[in-house]
């Protein structure tokens, strides 16, 4: 099924849009997830969240490429899960508390570090774009989606001495370009 049309499914609240995406990035989900977690359970409870993310974000969001837009949403919850999972085990006096009290905690990030990283977000998607595609396909495919240097060199035709060569460049343009701009890096 297209993507308009799981898109439109959504829009009307219609539940088999959600089985539909189920279904056609079942996956793909957990590709993304199993690149950042271990453990099946951990990125089978990302992929019903994200579900539940996408229902809830889709209305009033209209994504352009569904894909990139669950690709989003599933890399941001399993790297959160990864995220809890290191802060809880590493603590020596963790307490086991529900996720109800999480909810009441704050969030630590200020309004002004919230800004910063929005704008050097829009600045790297900026850089991103004035990349030759294979280029930018190499850095989203390691740094966004958590793919092995040698399996994109594999899916690319290249060896993997040229992926991280490839990729070094383009950390030293884009340092270069975020400190031009005024983001500390």
């Amino acid at each position: 099924m297209k993507d308009d049309k799981i898109i439109e499914m959504l829009f009307e609240r219609n539940e088999e849009g959600l089985r539909e995406v189920e279904r056609e990035y079942r996956g793909f989900c957990n590709t993304v997830a199993s690149n950042i977690l271990s453990m099946r359970e951990d990125r089978e409870e990302c992929i019903n969240d994200m579900l539940l993310a996408l229902w809830n974000s889709i209305p009033p969001e209209k994504p352009d490429c569904l894909k990139s837009y669950i690709a989003r949403i599933i890399r941001n919850l399993a790297l959160k899960k990864s995220r809890d999972s290191y802060v809880w085990k590493r603590s020596a006096n963790s307490l086991n508390i529900g996720d109800e009290f999480l909810e009441c905690i704050p969030d630590t990030q200020d309004l002004c570090e919230q800004f910063e990283a929005a704008r050097a977000g829009k600045i790297i998607n900026d850089f991103l774009e004035t990349l030759p595609e294979n280029e930018c396909d190499v850095f989203v495919l390691h740094y966004y989606y958590g793919e092995e240097l040698l399996a994109i060199a594999e899916d690319m035709g290249y060896t993997e001495g040229k992926v991280k060569s490839m990729l070094f460049r383009i950390r030293k343009k884009l340092t270069e370009k975020l400190t031009k701009e005024g983001i500390i890096v």
